[in-house]
């Protein structure tokens, strides 16, 4: 029952959240870190969830690609939206630059399960793709 509770108040106070992830306020209260929060979250579930297909190990890699994510979403994606004239130009570059966070950590043995199958380029930037596209979804439904 305990976990029900917890479940349904995190899910209804990112329901009632309302912040922009793209325009970071840290000052701006928990709202802004909720979106974030859910944003960064549910892409690293979609990822984790497709690169099993390859026989990733789930926990290790779920926590590799999520502090990988919030690293990319503060140190290049922040940066870059103040650089580039267009959101859409420094969306493709974390595109490209998560494809390569994949494929770099699909290489490491500590993520690979028993019967790993080899990630291809391809495959890390289609998986980069989706679970960026979801991200952006999850952060334009909770601005409004």
């Amino acid at each position: 029952m305990k976990k029900i509770f917890v479940i349904f108040m995190v899910l209804f106070s990112t329901k009632v959240a309302f912040a922009n992830p793209v325009v970071f306020d840290p000052i701006g209260g928990i709202s802004s870190v909720m979106v974030l929060g859910s944003a960064v979250t549910v892409e690293v579930c979609l990822v984790t969830l497709l690169l099993l297909f390859f026989d990733m190990s789930v926990k290790p890699l779920f926590f590799a690609l999520f502090f990988g994510n919030l690293v990319l979403y503060f140190v290049a994606f922040l940066p870059l939206l103040h650089s580039l004239p267009s959101l859409w130009m420094a969306e493709a570059l974390i595109v490209a630059a998560d494809g390569i966070m994949i494929k770099v950590v699909s290489l490491c043995e500590i993520f690979q399960g028993m019967d790993f199958k080899e990630l291809k380029w391809k495959y890390a930037f289609l998986i980069s793709m989706l679970g960026n596209s979801i991200s952006y979804y999850v952060g334009a439904v909770m601005i409004g």
